[in-house]
């Protein structure tokens, strides 16, 4: 009891409480969804009361975000993935992404959140500007595209599909293909859907 009322009692100089909260989040939404996944089991995962992370974070939904936002400087993939020949900018654009699913820190967390975006508007938002509008339009804008809006929803419904049926049922032969031949085999179409071409 002792021990516990110290891990929820103030936290020693030098812990940056915030970080652990969302870290804990993290772990929390993963594990149990964002349906289920409450403010007082995330304080209980960071050891802390649960008005402490009600004073950092106002709802559920906003520490949600915070803890499965993307720790990548966007802008910069941004500029990577639409560098070089436009031609193979479907290839680029799998590797990012097949590289972020099997992340063992960062994948559970992207899974986590294309889950709640079939179910909450809100996080299907979420997803639209910070992944949809804030990376891939901004590619498929960069490469050409006559109309990027467009050419990204058509590109990420292909990307978010596959990621989907890959991780999320798991359907074989596509959850145990390796990552070279899903660029391979899906790069193309990528690039097709991305600079808004037929066929």
């Amino acid at each position: 009891m002792a021990a516990q009322a110290a891990r929820r009692g103030p936290r020693p100089d030098g812990v940056d409480t915030k970080a652990q909260i969302v870290a804990a989040a993290g772990d929390v939404f993963v594990r149990d969804g964002y349906e289920r996944g409450s403010m007082r089991a995330i304080a209980r995962e960071a050891g802390v009361d649960p008005a402490l992370v009600r004073h950092y974070f106002a709802s559920k939904q906003e520490l949600f975000f915070e803890a499965l936002r993307p720790p990548i400087d966007l802008a910069a993939h941004v500029d990577a993935l639409a560098a070089g020949d436009p031609a193979q900018v479907g290839e680029r654009v799998m590797t990012f992404f097949a590289g972020v699913w099997s992340d063992p820190e960062q994948g559970p967390r992207v899974i986590a959140l294309m889950r709640a975006a079939l179910e909450h508007q809100e996080v299907a938002e979420f997803v639209r500007q910070v992944i949809i509008e804030g990376v891939i339009e901004k590619v498929a804008r960069r490469v050409g595209a006559a109309n990027p809006v467009e050419a990204a929803a058509t590109a990420a419904s292909q990307v978010f599909g596959l990621a989907m049926i890959r991780h999320v049922a798991a359907l074989e032969p596509l959850a145990s293909e390796p990552a070279d031949s899903l660029v391979a085999r899906f790069g193309p179409i990528v690039t097709r859907l991305l600079r808004g071409e037929a066929g």
